[in-house]
């Protein structure tokens, strides 16, 4: 059965059925959204680094495979397999693939319509 939406009600979805986009030369995703929500599950490829940035929304990444670390803040905290780390709205992070494999984890996003009215 292909991914879904039916407004109002669901959505339905499998990653067999959302194509690996390679953004970066370090990285393939795939993304599932809904109506306040967005899963990116991405491949992070060995000894890959991903610079400096915020969001303006909560993240939440879960590490499937691998290990990857991450400067919140100026402070390091590192994220095996089966653990998962919450990064509060605004907050400085960067991050990278630790030990010479490939790392997957699902990173989890609200849309922006789920964040209400722009604050001023």
């Amino acid at each position: 059965m292909r991914n879904r939406t039916v407004p109002g009600k669901y959505t339905f979805g499998s990653w067999r059925d959302v194509t690996a986009a390679d953004a970066q030369e370090a990285l393939e995703k795939q993304v599932i959204a809904t109506q306040h929500l967005i899963v990116v599950r991405c491949l992070y490829k060995e000894n890959s680094t991903f610079a400096s940035h915020t969001h303006p929304q909560e993240q939440i990444t879960i590490v499937e495979s691998g290990t990857l670390k991450f400067i919140v803040d100026g402070e390091s905290v590192e994220v095996q397999a089966g653990q998962m780390i919450s990064i509060v709205a605004g907050v400085r992070h960067s991050s990278e693939v630790v030990g010479g494999q490939t790392a997957r984890a699902l990173n989890l996003f609200h849309t922006p319509s789920a964040l209400g009215p722009a604050q001023e």
